[in-house]
């Protein structure tokens, strides 16, 4: 709520909560447009390389990407249509920020799909993945460059498309050669959802190691046996009686995998985008080292 103007105090009496009460003969609520995309202060967020920004966000700074793209279609994917797009030569996909069903996103991502060809400025949330992949948050109106879309509350609607636009039909997404990190990565989360007891249960575990292994990832899969070792080592005293497990080395394994799942992960990222991160190593970290670290 903006009250008359910047400077001027705002007769407003606060409640108990310290909010901004809407009681008192002196409450009055004024409508303001907010800053132009195009124009001055906020031109200069979509000033910065999309490298740059992804570097920023991957090196612990905020996350939202300020990006000028060029729609080019949409790809099915398991979790529905991608909005693809192209920015400064990089293949994007845009994919939608919620997927409940009583919020636009996703019928707005449909009817953008019709404008391809258009070049708008968009608002996004970097996804950490190896294909360049961020959450479609607002976007520049596609036919009125002073106007914008936030896509979890506004809705587009057909006129607002460019004349004649008809939405393609989405393609199948190709198949990509993968690094299985999540082989790792899901036994990392298992392990604070269920504790070590679903770990030391877990089945193939010497498979998925050896497909790390086979795939380049050796340090992977050693972590991986690291993990699952821990979790099910429980020694036995002389009288076969089972001694307290062992938490330091379980937390130690867990850390291990976590710390490499989040290099390897950024690593990737930065690689898709050609962005640079500091701390991201030239060469896979032995397993040992990590254990040290």
């Amino acid at each position: 709520m903006n009250c008359r103007a910047p400077g001027w105090p705002c007769p407003v009496p606060p409640s108990p909560r310290r909010a901004v009460s809407a009681r008192g003969p002196g409450v009055r609520a004024v409508r303001a447009s907010g800053a132009a995309w195009h124009a001055e202060p906020l031109d200069r967020l979509w000033a910065v390389p999309a490298a740059e920004q992804v570097a920023r966000a991957l090196n612990g700074g905020q996350d939202l990407l300020f990006l000028e793209v060029t729609l080019t279609g949409t790809v099915r994917e398991t979790t529905g249509d991608c909005l693809l797009a192209d920015c400064a030569g990089l293949p994007l996909r845009l994919a939608t920020a919620h997927d409940d069903p009583s919020l636009p996103h996703r019928d707005n991502l449909r009817l953008l799909a019709a404008a391809r060809g258009s070049r708008l400025r968009i608002v996004a949330r970097l996804v950490p993945e190896p294909l360049p992949r961020a959450l479609l948050l607002a976007v520049e109106h596609p036919t009125d460059p002073a106007a914008r879309v936030d896509l979890g509350l506004d809705r587009l609607r057909h006129a607002d498309l460019p004349a004649g636009a008809v939405a393609p039909p989405a393609e199948a997404a190709p198949t990509a050669d993968e690094v299985p990190l999540h082989l790792l990565r899901r036994r990392v989360h298992q392990a604070v959802s269920g504790g070590r007891r679903v770990l030391a249960s877990a089945g193939s575990v010497s498979g998925d190691a050896v497909r790390l292994r086979r795939l380049g990832l050796a340090t992977a899969g050693d972590l991986l046996d690291d993990l699952h070792a821990a979790a099910a080592d429980r020694s036995r005293d002389a009288f076969g009686r089972l001694l307290p497990a062992d938490t330091d080395h379980f937390a130690r394994a867990w850390l291990a995998a976590a710390v490499y799942t989040d290099a390897v992960e950024r690593a990737l990222c930065a690689g898709g985008w050609g962005a640079a991160t500091t701390g991201t190593p030239s060469s896979e970290p032995s397993s040992a080292t990590l254990a040290r670290g």
